[in-house]
């Protein structure tokens, strides 16, 4: 493509990453939090701490407690560099992510001119890049998905080098993408898959291929393995084992984590194993149809991979997007049906957008042969017309996701307007330094900088455990409760080492209630 286009979509890029910034003021949600609370202490320079637990899967033993043995540290030390100079701000966190996603467009053209060549094509999988429908908005947040995307998109690029080039410095580098994808997502491993399939594929000297891409990942995963062999003994935390015997998503916040065993998983019985991965399978096909595909871009996806299958990066797409649904779908049901898909198959975004011109263009073909119409005029409308639908498609998601249609406030801000309140409210009962048992730890943190932990799956006993282990003096509940705890949220019982101080309405007007731990 001429210099102009390349130009064009990093402005374009930047204009609508820009944009849509003005009304993410806030990570906004618990994964973005984690993030944007880690990187404030890295900023800090305390180090990989968190102050507070928002699960128990490695028998923490108090606060502050060592971070990222569940979620990994990439993204937070994203969001630490321009924190560390310019204050320990969302907006200054934001920064890289608002750039990453500015790239987002160009990173696109690239990939797509390796795998086909074509600079029309190319220009317009970039534009589509401009209007990612569901994911929009959270790439311009301290989560994962603008950086998954773009370690996908590298992936996918430098290992089609390797393939045709056969350069060890391309096979170098592939390695080096899935140490970062490990970096940011614990599934990142799952790139090993279509890696091993590429390097058995990439004839002569298989094993020095191999050694070159083992090489990139541990020179970006060893210094990690070495941190965790520091603090808890091994190369990789038990907490992503601990998750393989979950019955459902709340056992994720399970007190004491001992009970996720093999017997505890095998005891539901096999119709409820086999019910819950199937369940997850079809809410998963779902999600890959109308978050990834955005409904109308997928049947376009679809007929794209076949067009362009000989192209070695579609392969290897194809490989991963397999291992990742199966993985998301009876491996982790759970966490895969309720966002787990959706975070790692950014990975696949930029690859699945040059896709859409190709499967666009043999559809048209299809049609003005059986419609008789002009092929080139039909090309040029219909194109128009599905980047058109794209665009309003993602404006539509993020007015109803970020700024709200029957509301005066953004809607995004809702969950943190609700925990600043409930941060001034404790603070009227001179309890600064308390901990406090909340459903989102990481969100209250950032809003009232104190201590919390969060509140168990279960019921009162179970509670009681973890506010005499943690010595937690303030329980907070919101509508997101454990089913154990529903009839002390609705009133329906008392609990006599638990006084209730407050009741305040969150951002959807419904009850949070303030206990004090008597």
């Amino acid at each position: 493509m001429r210099t102009w286009r390349w130009i064009s979509l990093f402005v374009f890029g930047l204009f609508v990453a820009g944009l849509g910034s003005i009304w993410i003021q806030s990570p906004g949600y618990m994964d973005a939090d984690y993030y944007f609370a880690t990187g404030q202490e890295l900023a800090r320079g305390h180090g990989f701490i968190e102050p507070f637990l928002w699960n128990y899967l490695d028998d923490p033993t108090g606060l502050p407690h060592p971070s990222h043995l569940y979620w990994l540290p990439l993204t937070s030390l994203i969001a630490a560099l321009p924190m560390t100079f310019l204050g320990q701000t969302f907006r200054a966190a934001q920064i890289p992510f608002i750039l990453m996603s500015a790239s987002l467009p160009l990173v696109t053209a690239a990939l797509a001119l390796q795998v086909h060549g074509n600079r029309r094509w190319a220009w317009f999988s970039g534009l589509l890049a401009l209007v990612p429908g569901f994911y929009f908005p959270y790439l311009l947040t301290t989560d994962v998905f603008v950086v998954y995307a773009l370690i996908g998109a590298g992936f996918f690029y430098f290992t089609g080098q390797g393939l045709r080039k056969g350069k060890n410095s391309a096979w170098l580098v592939s390695g080096m993408m899935i140490g970062l994808a490990h970096f940011a997502r614990a599934d990142g491993l799952l790139f090993f898959l279509p890696a091993l399939a590429a390097v058995s594929y990439s004839g002569e000297r298989k094993l020095q291929r191999l050694a070159f891409v083992i090489s990139g990942y541990l020179f970006v995963m060893a210094p990690w393995f070495l941190r965790n062999y520091l603090i808890v003994g091994s190369l990789l935390p038990s907490t992503g084992v601990k998750t393989l015997w979950l019955r459902s998503y709340p056992e994720l916040f399970s007190y004491p984590s001992s009970i996720l065993t093999l017997q505890h998983f095998i005891s539901q019985g096999l119709y409820a194993i086999l019910q819950a991965r199937f369940a997850a399978l079809w809410i998963n096909l779902q999600r890959l149809i109308g978050e990834n595909g955005l409904v109308i871009l997928s049947p376009f996806m679809i007929i794209g991979f076949r067009e362009l299958w000989q192209a070695f990066e579609t392969r290897l797409a194809a490989i991963y997007l397999v291992v990742l649904f199966l993985t998301m779908s009876f491996v982790f049901p759970f966490a895969g049906s309720l966002g787990g898909l959706f975070h790692s198959s950014a990975a696949l975004m930029p690859l699945l957008w040059v896709l859409v011109p190709a499967g666009l263009n043999r559809a048209i073909q299809w049609l003005s042969h059986l419609r008789r119409w002009d092929e080139a005029q039909a090309q040029r409308v219909f194109a128009v017309t599905v980047l058109g639908m794209a665009a309003m498609l993602t404006v539509g998601i993020f007015v109803m996701k970020v700024i709200g249609i029957q509301t005066n406030t953004l809607l995004w801000m809702g969950p943190k307007r609700t925990y600043d309140a409930v941060a001034a409210t404790l603070s009227e009962y001179n309890s600064d330094s308390s901990i406090v048992a909340i459903n989102n730890p990481p969100g209250f943190y950032l809003s009232s900088q104190r201590g919390s932990v969060v509140i168990p799956n279960g019921g009162e006993a179970v509670l009681h455990q973890v506010v005499d282990r943690f010595a937690v003096e303030w329980v907070v509940l919101d509508v997101n409760h454990p089913e154990g705890l529903a009839d002390l949220y609705q009133g329906q019982i008392k609990v006599p080492w638990l006084k209730e101080r407050a009741t305040l309405l969150d951002h959807n007007n419904e009850t949070v209630l303030i206990f004090e731990v008597q």
